[in-house]
């Protein structure tokens, strides 16, 4: 368990909804407010979010089993609701960055752009002209900033759709996986 997570479960064993104060919107925003302002990263501020809304749904659906009326959904119902705002609210400035040795540096991005032309123009001389096939391998060319883990996760998924719609064949998506993959071992072990 790590930090956020331990300070999530105690946030919400302890403090969030079980403190004995009125829980009305007011409140629980403001126990919210005072505990995010913890947290400067809002990585670490919408892990926390997260947690304790699975836990309010949880702890909501666990009591609504022998609940005859008492009101205690009411209040895990405003939670969840104050803490989609304050995910919303983060999210709107919020912008992945990923870890520096998982960043592509310059020339990494120029060899993969260059990957890409080649498999565009060889696509093409194989006669695979379909629309969809260049929106998807130019959309690539756009997604570097997600880091090496993640754009080839992305790669993964448009080559596998592709093959599910059998626009292009399992051994052609092979080859194309392979092609951008090759010098790439690092970000393609953690992905499998």
């Amino acid at each position: 368990m790590n930090i956020i997570e331990k300070e999530a479960e105690e946030f919400y064993e302890y403090g969030f909804l079980n403190s004995g104060i009125h829980q009305d919107l007011e409140n629980i925003k403001s126990s919210l407010t005072s505990k995010l302002y913890n947290f400067n990263r809002d990585r670490d501020k919408l892990d926390f979010l997260k947690i304790v809304r699975v836990k309010a749904i949880n702890d909501k659906e666990e009591h609504m089993k022998s609940c005859t009326g008492c009101g205690y959904d009411e209040a895990r119902d405003i939670a969840v609701f104050a803490i989609d705002q304050e995910i919303d609210d983060i999210n709107r400035f919020y912008t992945y960055e990923p870890k520096e040795e998982d960043e592509f540096n310059v020339e990494e991005e120029s060899e993969l752009h260059k990957k890409l032309n080649d498999i565009l123009e060889k696509l093409e001389k194989q006669g695979f002209g379909q629309q969809i096939i260049f929106e998807e391998i130019e959309d690539l060319k756009n997604h570097f900033n997600l880091g090496k883990k993640n754009w080839f996760q992305l790669l993964k998924g448009k080559v596998v759709d592709l093959t599910l719609k059998k626009v292009l064949d399992k051994t052609i998506v092979q080859e194309i996986y392979n092609q951008l993959s090759e010098g790439f071992d690092q970000a393609i072990k953690m992905i499998e």
